[in-house]
């Protein structure tokens, strides 16, 4: 019974949340395409696109999990349900990494046809960056209750990357560009953290909210 809850409530986020934030995420993976060469480059050269840009797909995708319940009709209705609103959100993460997870295979998969040297490693470390960047925008844009905060603070973050660049040590966005295809773990601990630490703050505001 609880499997079934849960499947109603996936397929209702898909469809009234999930599609446009997805549609925005594939924007980025066409354009991505487009702006960048992607034939017969090397290591370094294919991390390029995906750390410089593709990257995006996170923050699309991760950073407006929160949007549709800053309306308080909506949070009011999400109150008279079942299943706890973080519950819901949780799931929403979960499809959003999963849709960033296929888009960022897919590129991998597209330089390779084109006959780019691409390992596992840019799958990974590319899934890696953008996941990382886009909790950064997750958990300001949950704990302000403000997405447009959270999407400020994902390209802050970004932007510092050009201009402190290996000051950030383990958790440096372009570390494949910069020839560094290890380490790109610590980008998905550092997710972890940030997302589970977004959801114990709202946990611990669960009375306040009535959620």
């Amino acid at each position: 019974m609880r499997m079934e809850r849960y499947r109603k409530i996936i397929w209702e986020n898909l469809r009234h949340f999930f599609l446009l934030p997805f549609l925005t995420a594939t924007g980025i993976f066409l354009v991505t395409a487009l702006m960048f060469n992607l034939s017969a480059l090397s290591e370094r050269e294919a991390a390029k696109p995906i750390e410089f840009f593709l990257s995006f797909v996170g923050v699309m995708l991760l950073t407006p999990v929160f949007y549709p319940e800053q309306n308080q009709e909506l949070r009011d209705v999400i109150s008279s349900k079942r299943t706890s609103y973080l519950v819901v959100c949780a799931l929403r993460v979960v499809c959003s990494v999963a849709a960033a997870a296929v888009l960022v295979t897919l590129f991998a998969g597209l330089l390779k046809w084109n006959e780019s040297a691409v390992t596992n490693a840019h799958s990974y470390g590319g899934l890696a960056t953008a996941v990382f960047l886009g909790a950064i925008g997750f958990c300001v844009a949950g704990i302000t209750d403000n997405t447009t905060l959270g999407y400020m603070a994902a390209v802050l973050y970004y932007l510092l990357n050009y201009g402190m660049k290996d000051r950030l040590g383990k958790f440096y966005l372009f570390s494949m560009s910069a020839g560094r295809f290890e380490g790109k773990e610590w980008l998905f601990l550092g997710a972890l953290v940030l997302i589970a630490g977004t959801f114990a703050v709202l946990f611990f505001r669960r009375k306040r909210w009535g959620y």
